[in-house]
């Protein structure tokens, strides 16, 4: 298989080496039109609006066209269209990015994304709040690297931000789709713009996707609904006003996942390509698409893994995902004498309800909570000073978390309660200098005040065995789990009086026998309630040269800064900001005659103070799971991608990456003694101690990062054929993945191995596009993409695998007016 995906990597390479990346997708739309050249992408990414091919900075351009033909209807699509970014989706709703391996996986509450989402020029603080932003849309950018200046916290990886079409003044105009697919698949959009008057415009939009599970126990299902309103009114020249609300529900099942099998604890056993050293792997054979839920998995898990454990079997909690998001923001723009002043203003509120099993690392977690957010910023985009332009800005976020958290374990459940408050202040400038008529130098910097507070209580519930397991003993099977409940009222009320231990729920006592086969149970709460405040200023510089009339040749330097946060855990309460430095070095050209795009991008960065979550002990000595600067990392690499107007009716697109990303410091402590067994990793480790405390000192030193392939191709073609007045339509697009890291423990299974997807599409209609018909297929060779891998060593030491969608195939028809 892997010698087949390298195969097709390569022929792929030679044919076209080009893909959906990018800035290239921006001309297509001049290639359906039959154009000469390649046509123009404004962007705005750097805070005003600008040529693509002119702003001297990292990113990947997809506009609304390019997203529609790659179905890009949520986060998690976002894989295929753009070569640098990684969307990996976790338990419930939560969404993890990652730019070139800078991310963060444990988006909770408690901790902040690596990369920032921004939607319609809004910084959303929470990843659970950002699927259902993908339609309607006028472009989406991935800036690469840090964003220290213009963007500021939580932005060490990069920044996407996601840009809604804009209502248009003085135009009556409409669209609708609607496709099936495989899956019974539905998804339908419509949007309609009606001029009010002779200066003010409404739009609204709407989006329905619905869809069976690709696991044969019905998870990996699609269920959401999202509409938007916009208003927009320009008075005079000088003055314009955009008010914008939203409102998203996602419902279904949430991401599936599959067993792989488990590591038994083996004393002694040599290491071996499964396995670690004292471990053996057991198999579970059940395909990719079985899910945790259905009846073979069901039994894997009972007999094998459970059985493992000599406790009693217990079914997984169905999980289920029932999230509500909306906002409302306004936006003015008033012209002065001195420039252009941009406020923008913004509210948004998410209500979680879910429940996942972790894949598969819990027999239930559930979160329900409720998080409201408030943030503006003014923006003055001063009018050139001879030679300087110059902008300046303040930013403001106040943010407030309340919820509470179950994650069950069956034989451990940590029950948690938590209010966080998050404000954070930042003030911002730009200057450039121009030098000469090709020659700028630019400076930037961004002054960030970060102030964060906890007020929290786990209670952690442990079920432990009395007796000596098998062979020595008989364990104790048939004795309880811990039920799962999202209060320790839920739980209290499913187990007798009198097996709670004494003082329960306000203060640890004494234990009493759980059931009849051997079990106690014990509990000890932890309460945090403290501040953490953290600055930091993060800055710019860079020079800017135009070697031509289209080529442009860049090179910066940027800091980037994440804040810390928090953790349920004693004496691990808090963790340390991580930073990143960031050294880049471009060109960006257009060639003959303005058919040939060709951008080149050479990048090297230095990660510090990286944030890893792990288990470990708290100063209590109880095991937990907490967050730690740990890590120093340096990712560097080359990037190239460009566009070819062979003919007027043919595209060409690709991109290449290359991305060598190596842990130069990665250490960290798991608990040593009692119950715990040798760690199962796949990096060297030693016996120590923490805090008078015995654990194991894990080194992951000169590992590969996370989510970071060393490869990355995206090839693709667009042919149009005439056919009177009407015009087919002909996409091919394909990418190739080398192996990467997709869990934490680096296993010999969280190896994703190489893969290679393929997408095409043929599309008919008249050449005003007034209508289409469409058919399409994704993912056509129905590879088995691997996307997430967990470990858990609490739970009989199961592994599980999230995939990527099979293949998908469907049709669609479009209509505008």
């Amino acid at each position: 298989m892997k010698q087949g995906i390298r195969s097709g990597a390569s022929a792929l390479a030679m044919m076209a080496m080009a893909a959906m990346p990018q800035v290239s997708h921006a001309d297509e739309a001049g290639q359906q039109s039959g154009t000469v050249g390649l046509e123009e992408i404004v962007v705005t990414a750097q805070r005003k609006a600008e040529s693509a091919q002119k702003a001297a900075i990292a990113i990947s351009v997809v506009t609304a066209e390019a997203l529609t033909k790659a179905g890009v209807n949520s986060a998690a699509t976002l894989n295929s269209v753009a070569p640098s970014l990684t969307v990996a989706q976790g338990g419930g709703a939560t969404t993890s990015y990652f730019v070139r391996g800078v991310g963060n996986f444990t988006n909770n509450a408690y901790s902040d994304p690596a990369v920032a989402f921004n939607y319609d020029g809004v910084y959303i603080g929470r990843p659970t709040s950002t699927g259902s932003a993908f339609f309607d849309l006028e472009r989406i950018e991935v800036l690469k690297g840090p964003q220290g200046t213009l963007y500021g916290r939580n932005a060490t990886g990069g920044a996407v931000n996601v840009l809604p079409a804009k209502p248009v003044i003085g135009k009556l105009m409409g669209a609708a789709s609607l496709g099936y697919g495989n899956f019974n698949a539905i998804d339908g959009d419509a949007m309609i713009n009606v001029p009010v008057g002779d200066n003010t415009a409404v739009r609204l939009a709407g989006k329905v996707v619905d869809s069976k599970g690709y696991y044969s126990d019905g998870t990996g299902n699609t269920k959401s609904q999202a509409l938007r309103a916009q208003i927009l009114t320009q008075p005079s020249a000088a003055v314009s006003l955009r008010l914008a609300a939203d409102w998203a529900h996602n419902g279904g099942m949430g991401v599936g996942a599959t067993y792989d099998g488990l590591l038994n604890f083996t004393p002694g056993a040599p290491a071996s390509a499964n396995a670690p050293a004292n471990y053996t792997y057991v198999p579970a054979n059940l395909g990719a698409w079985s899910g945790l839920l259905s009846p073979k998995a069901s039994a894997f898990f009972a007999n094998t893994v459970i059985g493992g454990s000599f406790i009693s079997p217990a079914p997984l909690d169905k999980p289920f995902i029932n999230d509500t998001n909306w906002g409302v923001e306004g936006e003015a723009n008033l012209d002065t004498s001195i420039g252009k002043v941009t406020t923008l203003l913004a509210y948004r509120k998410s209500t979680l309800d879910d429940l996942f099993n972790g894949a598969p690392s819990f027999r239930g977690a559930r979160t329900k909570e409720n998080s409201h957010q408030f943030s503006a910023e003014v923006r003055l985009a001063g009018k050139p000073i001879g030679p300087v332009e110059w902008l300046i800005g303040g930013f403001f976020y106040d943010e407030n978390v309340q919820g509470n958290s179950t994650y069950n374990q069956y034989l451990v459940s940590s029950i948690q309660s938590y209010t966080i408050g998050t404000k954070s202040y930042a003030g911002f400038g730009r200057l450039v200098f121009h030098a000469t008529d090709h020659f700028r130098l630019v400076a930037g910097g961004r002054y960030t005040r970060d102030e964060k507070r906890i007020d929290g209580l786990a209670n952690t519930l442990l079920d432990l065995c009395t007796n000596a397991p098998p062979p020595a003993g008989n364990g104790c099977f048939g004795g309880p789990s811990v039920p799962t409940g999202l209060t320790l009222a839920d739980i209290a009320a499913q187990i007798p009086a009198s097996q709670l231990p004494a003082g329960f729920p306000t203060a640890p006592g004494d234990v009493r026998p759980f059931g009849n086969a051997g079990n106690i149970l014990t509990y000890a709460p932890v309460a945090v309630n403290k501040p953490l405040n953290n600055n930091r200023f993060t800055y710019r510089l860079a020079a800017e040269y135009d070697v031509g009339p289209q080529s442009l040749a860049y090179l910066s330097y940027e800091t980037g800064y994440r804040s810390g946060g928090f953790a349920l855990a004693k004496g691990r309460e808090t963790y340390a900001p991580e930073f990143i430095d960031a050294y880049t070095a471009g060109i960006k050209n257009r060639l003959m005659g303005n058919r040939l795009q060709i951008n080149v991008e050479a990048f090297l960065w230095k990660y510090r103070n990286q944030q890893v979550s792990h288990f470990g002990f708290g100063s209590d000595g109880l095991t937990t799971y907490f967050t730690t600067n740990v890590g120093k990392s340096t990712i560097k690499g080359v990037d190239i991608d460009f566009q070819f107007k062979a003919t007027p009716t043919t595209l060409l697109l690709g991109d290449v990456q290359y991305v060598d990303n190596t842990l130069d410091q990665f250490t960290y402590n798991v608990p040593r003694g009692g119950t715990s067994l040798p760690p199962a990793v796949g990096c060297p480790y030693a016996p120590g101690t923490e805090g008078g405390l015995p654990v194991y000192t894990i080194d992951c030193s000169g590992k590969p990062g996370l989510n970071s392939p060393r490869w990355s191709l995206n090839g693709g073609i667009r042919q149009d054929v005439p056919l009177g007045d009407y015009t087919l339509q002909l996409s091919l697009d394909g990418r190739y993945r080398s192996n990467r890291v997709i869990g934490f423990e680096y296993l010999a299974q969280h190896n994703s191995g190489d893969d290679f997807t393929a997408d095409a599409s043929i599309a008919f209609g008249p050449q005003d596009q007034r209508w289409q018909l469409t058919a399409w297929v994704r993912n056509l060779t129905d590879n088995n993409v691997r996307i997430l891998t967990q470990y858990n060593n609490n739970v009989g030491g199961v592994i599980a695998t999230s995939y990527a969608p099979p293949r998908t195939y469907g049709a669609r028809a479009s209509a505008k007016f």
